[in-house]
């Protein structure tokens, strides 16, 4: 009897319960969206920075500081010899880091050299470019934002100037081979990518590396003195900070769209129960207990929110669809914030359990903010409320 009450107020309330609805549904469309969207944001900034930088996993020379720029100099060690059959199949990648400074079109730019196997598949980037026949310059590699910055375009020209293990200077004279498309920001910006064996020649490091990655954690095992092996928890620590530093800066959003609608319900109740109040005395005078009257209330305000649900699922599906099948590209100077996968379409992922919980806390919100106006009818006189008092 409850349940049809309430039903049967809902539909009499008319424009004022579809108002409701319609705003409440509006509302877990765009907390949905934006759950959404950080969660995608983040999957594909990962995915692209595995099949970039990380593949299964690093082993980083344990002298190297990630944000000392300036130890990376000496912060290098041999390859293990138990590690050298699985370089020689591919299977471990080693890649030499070094502080440079470059010479584009007369200008001087600091920047950070590195030196990757040729041949190697394991990642994604077109180390392919690398080789080369000609003795009087050595490939190399760039990104968009570094052939930006440095106004370097493919087949150009220009010098590189690196310090040796000794302390002396060497130039070398790099080609641009390949302007490459790379989402990873870390693997464009400030740098330039050459041959390993290029690079060991010229630091008069053979067989030397500063990381090494793995395409099979169970290499980790070969991490021995000197590197030390790093897992995606702790890779991915700065890129999962950063999107959860971001995302609580949207907290404000998402507390102002919730606050709107169960605004709407709380308005919506309140005034129900002033209008309502002979009402409210012909049921208790009929025998129905005042628990039972603020149920019926609180009944119908948890009906907004399965009709708003429903609306939901019928409004929100195409704009859902849309962007879990097209996304949305964001802009290239969207780079600066640091977070991988701008140059390529966001497609958005709605995972379950997050969604489950937006939706079960509208509707526990729902449900409180239904029954707070709902209690004044614990107070009320039942001649009082037949009066209309």
């Amino acid at each position: 009897m409850i349940f049809k009450l309430a039903l049967r107020n809902i539909i009499g309330n008319g424009w004022r319960s579809l108002i409701n609805i319609f705003i409440i549904a509006f509302v877990m469309i765009g907390l949905i969206w934006m759950i959404a969207m950080w969660y995608s944001w983040l999957n594909l900034a990962k995915t692209q920075q595995k099949e970039w930088e990380f593949a299964s996993g690093i082993m980083r020379v344990k002298s190297y500081d990630p944000y000392d720029m300036f130890s990376w100099e000496k912060a290098n060690a041999p390859v293990p010899v138990e590690a050298q059959a699985a370089v020689a199949k591919g299977s471990i990648v080693p890649i030499l880091f070094s502080p440079c400074v470059i010479y584009p079109n007369g200008r001087m730019v600091n920047a950070i050299v590195k030196g990757i196997p040729a041949k190697q598949r394991l990642l994604k980037i077109p180390s392919a470019q690398l080789s080369g026949t000609d003795e009087s310059v050595v490939p190399a590699l760039i990104g968009k934002a570094m052939a930006i910055s440095t106004r370097l375009k493919e087949k150009d020209i220009f010098t590189l100037r690196i310090k040796d293990s000794e302390g002396a200077f060497n130039a070398i004279d790099l080609q641009v081979s390949q302007i490459m498309d790379c989402p990873v920001p870390s693997l464009d910006a400030g740098t330039v990518w050459i041959d390993i064996q290029a690079l060991q020649s010229a630091k008069q490091l053979p067989d030397m590396a500063t990381v090494m990655v793995i395409n099979d954690n169970a290499l980790s095992i070969l991490h021995g003195k000197e590197f030390r092996a790093i897992g995606e928890r702790e890779f991915f620590a700065d890129l999962n900070q950063m999107v959860k530093t971001k995302a609580e800066g949207q907290s404000s959003l998402f507390i102002l769209l919730v606050f709107l609608a169960m605004l709407a319900v709380f308005d919506t109740q309140a005034l129900a129960i002033f209008k309502r109040r002979k009402e409210i005395g012909m049921l208790s005078a009929m025998g129905l207990s005042k628990g039972k009257i603020i149920l019926l209330f609180t009944t119908e305000g948890s009906l907004y929110m399965v009709f708003a649900s429903v609306v939901t699922a019928v409004l929100g599906f195409p704009i859902f669809y849309y962007f879990a099948k097209i996304g949305f590209s964001l802009p290239y100077s969207a780079d600066n914030f640091g977070v991988a996968g701008f140059d390529e379409p966001l497609k958005f992922i709605y995972p379950a359990p997050l969604v489950f919980a937006t939706l079960l806390l509208m509707f526990l919100l729902t449900v409180f903010v239904s029954w707070l106006p709902a209690r004044k009818i614990a107070k009320m006189k039942p001649t009082d409320a037949l009066r209309g008092r």
